[in-house]
């Protein structure tokens, strides 16, 4: 036991102190795989997926993903200078999240202004401090159609309080602070099963659970990732996958990571997150192997963000434009009294499942468009300062 237990601390010592030597293809591949899972997990049901999605839900660990993405990219030197680190994240982060959520009080005041629908806030509800300031940092849902930018401001105060976590416990090995996360993981699934009164609550259970996530991710790089060869990819995630399946079957209902909805379960969350984590960060090395480079993952995985914010007002303007040109009277009532109408509507929308993949694919592809070109903008900018 004692030499297991210096074995893991040699390894932790020297993968922590370890560089990027150059940039990771299967992190880019679990990237954009997990923000399609994002945008797939607003678009219920998936044409003939209805009994997989029923029975599988993706929601026990398509947000578990990005945080073991940032656990697994984690490197002690970020934390050498304590202020820079906290501004870059501040700086990426919180930044862009205000600037986009006042972006979108614009946007849903000239819907408000220029077609109206129910669903979306009135244009008096909108411009205040509170949903304009704290409620991206709540719960998010504030606008609806950047709904899925909650998870930005769980992600920086997560990350935050991680790294100040991991200056105070240095000397403990990463598979120890696994275990206390996991604890504190349980805690957080613990305080959401009692059902607490408000919203600040929900903002500490979801920065409870998020951190064992993240340590995961370090876990799999230090550890687990050294001993997966290339010959053991196929029947490792087989495995892997077979147990996600048993552990999540029939919990489609159960997983909602934006509320915290998990049914009054503690275990299985976090089983449920951590085999859904490890298979798709196998499978994804197998595809980097299989698949040759191309760089369409590359573009969506750095269009994440993009994705993320925009990929609703994506949808709406793809269901206003074709309710407005060719729906019919029910779709037109459909659409302006629920927003999910169109994930909704195979029963009467013929030609279903090809409109249903148009657009899923705009959905993707216009915001990682919008990244390219942003950052083509940004990089001439910086050659005509200097």
């Amino acid at each position: 036991m004692q030499k297991f237990l210096y074995f893991c601390d040699l390894i932790d010592k020297k993968s922590a102190l370890m560089p990027i030597k150059e940039r990771n293809r299967s992190i880019d591949i679990l990237r954009a795989i997990a923000i399609v899972l994002v945008v797939l997990g607003h678009s219920f049901p998936i044409p003939g997926c209805e009994w997989w999605q029923s029975h599988f839900s993706a929601g026990s660990y398509r947000m578990a993903l990005f945080l073991f993405i940032s656990g697994y990219l984690f490197r002690d030197i970020e934390w050498s200078d304590l202020p820079s680190f906290v501004w870059r994240k501040t700086k990426n982060l919180v930044f862009p999240l205000i600037g986009w959520n006042i972006v979108y009080a614009g946007i849903v005041s000239i819907i408000n202004f220029r077609h109206p629908v129910n669903y979306l806030p009135s244009t008096e509800q909108v411009w205040n401090m509170h949903d304009l300031f704290i409620e991206p940092f709540i719960t998010g849902h504030q606008y609806l159609l950047n709904l899925a930018t909650w998870f930005v401001g769980l992600l920086y105060f997560a990350i935050l309080l991680y790294g100040l976590i991991h200056l105070l416990s240095k000397r403990l090995p990463a598979w120890g602070v696994l275990i206390l996360y996991t604890i504190v993981a349980a805690v957080g699934l613990y305080c959401n099963s009692l059902q607490l009164e408000g919203k600040g609550w929900l903002v500490v259970e979801r920065i409870l659970f998020a951190l064992y996530f993240i340590q995961l991710g370090k876990c799999f790089r230090i550890y687990f990732e050294p001993l997966l060869k290339a010959k053991h990819l196929w029947w490792t995630m087989l495995l892997l996958l077979g147990a996600w399946c048993a552990v999540v079957y029939g919990t489609a209902k159960t997983y909602l990571w934006a509320f915290m909805n998990f049914s009054g379960a503690i275990v299985r969350p976090i089983v449920a997150g951590t085999l859904g984590c490890l298979f798709w960060m196998v499978a994804c090395k197998l595809i980097a192997l299989l698949i040759p480079k191309n760089g369409i993952e590359t573009a969506i995985g750095n269009g994440t963000w993009s994705i993320m914010t925009n990929h609703l007002l994506v949808r709406f303007l793809f269901c206003w434009i074709f309710v407005h040109f060719w729906g019919n009277e029910t779709m037109q009532y459909g659409f302006q009294n629920d927003f999910w109408f169109f994930p909704r509507s195979p029963k009467f929308l013929s030609g279903y499942t090809l409109l249903y993949l148009l657009s899923i694919t705009l959905e993707v592809s216009l915001p990682v468009l919008w990244q390219i070109y942003f950052d083509r903008f940004k990089a001439r900018l910086a050659r005509l300062r200097h």
